[in-house]
Order: C-alpha cells, then structure tokens, then sequence
C-alpha cells in the first residue's frame, strides 16, 4: 500500500472500509517512511502507534499513542526514521498535500495511553479497567478496557457501530445471530467491527487469561457500562 505524497510502501492489512470511503488499517511501515514536509491530507487521519516510533508534527510519538489531524489542516510532517507498527484509521481518498492547508489552533496533544487513569466503570465487571483517551474524529470516543480472567454477565446493544482491536492478550466476543449466540476468538493483533443495534456480550464473552482492547465507540465507557442487561427473551 503506498499514500499518495508519503515516501515508502507499508505492509498494509485493511481491518474495515466503509463504502463512504473511512477505513481502518494496520500497518507496518519501514524505516524512512512518511514525508518531512508542511502540508495537509485530503481526508481526516488518525494514527494508534503499536510499536516503534512514529514522528507526526514536529512530534516524537512511542507506542500506546493516539494522533489525528483533520482533512485539510497543515501537518508539519507525518513519518518513521525507524519503522514502526501502527493502525490508521482515514477517510479516503488519501493523499498528502505538500505546501497545502490551513492552521489548526484547536488541535490536540497526542494522547498517550500511559498517562491517563485507569478507572472502574460503575456496571462494568469488577476485574475489568477502563481508560477514555479522546474524541475520535469519526465520532465517538477512543478508549481501553483491561480485563483478567473475565466473562460478561450481561448483553449489550450499542445506538453507533464499534471498533474493537486486541492489544494484548486474547479476546472471545459472542453476537446474538439469528441462530443463536456466534462466538469468535481473537488473538493479539485481532479486530472486529460490529455495527449497530447488534446485541453482544453475555457469558461467553471475554478472556480466560488477560487482554488488553482498543475501542472506538459510540460513547464513553461510563455510558457503555450503563447496559440492558439480559437479552430480551422474545427476541430469542
């Protein structure tokens, strides 16, 4: 995969592709890869470092760090000297613009995961934490669950779809389908992306050992918490 203005050619796995044109990507990207450059892209951008370094601009950013930039405002560069692993998530098309754009004044930090608190959610399992890090530009909120040794007691629908991606560890996620409960295990690095109104969670929902989730959903944790409880028998 190559991004039109951005030296170099990634190993690129797309997770989801909206038909709109918003997808989301894991990458693997060389050492050298990006541009130096002050310009802009023609599509909203956010970057979830993994592992590696990745300098987005002017700035330094290490793994569990969240980046985004808006479509058509300045970025003063967007690479890695030494490569690293990061998912993307973008609108398309997606091209950087060298020497093209407008000032941001309101764009934010990078986020590092590290430095936000870990939290238990009223409602959430007791052996499970939650972290908010930002406001995804997509919409909804980006955040973290840490869980050990932990099923579900209760199903949940969301009002937006949701993005879910393992950092560490293991995660097994059940969906209510006309057949019944269908159960996928997914391992480091695994994804899924669930659509709206689609109820999921329940006892067969979790991890036996530890993981560690990226989320990207409709709303915070704290409302996430606030869930349904049991799936409603006439829907079975």
């Amino acid at each position: 995969m190559t991004i039109h203005g951005l030296e170099g050619r990634p190993a690129a796995w797309i997770l989801s592709r909206d038909g709109s044109g918003p997808s989301t990507r894991l990458l693997e990207v060389p050492p050298g890869w990006g541009t130096s450059l002050r310009g802009s892209f023609t599509g909203d951008v956010e970057v979830f470092v993994i592992s590696g370094r990745v300098e987005a601009d002017g700035r330094r950013m290490g793994p569990d760090t969240l980046w985004g930039a808006r479509a058509g405002t300045v970025v003063c560069g967007l690479g890695s000297s030494e490569g690293a692993t990061l998912l993307l998530f973008s609108g398309a098309p997606l091209r950087f613009m060298p020497g093209e754009g407008t000032e941001d004044p309101r764009r934010p930090d990078p986020v590092v995961a590290g430095e936000r608190e870990w939290v238990h959610i009223p409602g959430a399992p007791p052996n499970s934490r939650q972290r908010e890090l930002a406001p995804s530009l997509r919409g909804g909120v980006y955040w973290q669950t840490a869980a050990i040794d932990l099923n579900l007691d209760r199903w949940y629908v969301d009002d937006e779809p949701t993005e879910v991606f393992v950092l560490e560890g293991s995660w097994q996620q059940a969906a209510r389908g006309k057949q019944g409960p269908e159960v996928v295990e997914f391992p480091r690095e695994g994804y899924f992306y669930r659509p709206a109104a689609v109820w999921h969670g329940g006892a067969l929902t979790g991890t036996s050992t530890v993981a560690l989730l990226l989320i990207r959903a409709g709303a915070a944790p704290s409302r996430h918490a606030d869930a349904p409880g049991e799936y409603p028998a006439c829907l079975r």
